[in-house]
């Protein structure tokens, strides 16, 4: 997170996998940010597990996307990126352009690419971080997703 930093980038919204409340309104970034960085990773580490450079458009293009079956996320750049309007309003990146929205991502559970996050869960925001997610006995307590931005 120091390179960020070193980058010019500001930390607008860290949340732990387990969080009460919602996160969609956090996530926005301040109307003058030019560019976003969304990414996922252990608690209390300097360092970001997996992570994606975008502009607020490409983000934060929230569309309604099939659920429960495979379908293509919008390609970002050298990524694939999702915003969902439907349940747990899901958000997301990956490598491949796959996703199995349910509401967050399932497909390719062995992906080391992936990130997926409620925004709208009462009680859990990232999902997924790679090949580690909620169900495993300590995610909810160790990886948390992080978005910063610049001007």
């Amino acid at each position: 997170m120091e390179t960020l930093t070193s980058h010019n980038f500001v930390k607008y919204l860290s949340a732990k996998a387990k969080f009460d409340g919602y996160i969609k309104d956090d996530i926005q970034p301040p109307k003058d940010a030019k560019e976003i960085f969304m990414g996922g990773g252990i608690i209390g580490s300097d360092v970001v597990k997996m992570g994606v450079f975008g502009t607020i458009e490409e983000l934060f293009d929230q569309r309604e996307y099939p659920h429960n079956e495979i379908i293509a996320a919008k390609r970002v750049r050298k990524y694939y990126s999702y915003y969902d309007s439907g349940t747990g309003q899901p958000i997301g990146f990956s490598k491949t352009p796959s996703i199995l929205l349910t509401p967050v991502d399932l497909s390719e559970m062995h992906n080391q690419t992936k990130l997926s996050a409620f925004t709208t869960d009462a009680s859990r925001t990232i999902w997924r971080c790679g090949s580690s997610y909620y169900c495993h006995t300590d995610f909810k307590d160790t990886f948390q997703i992080v978005f910063y931005y610049r001007t």
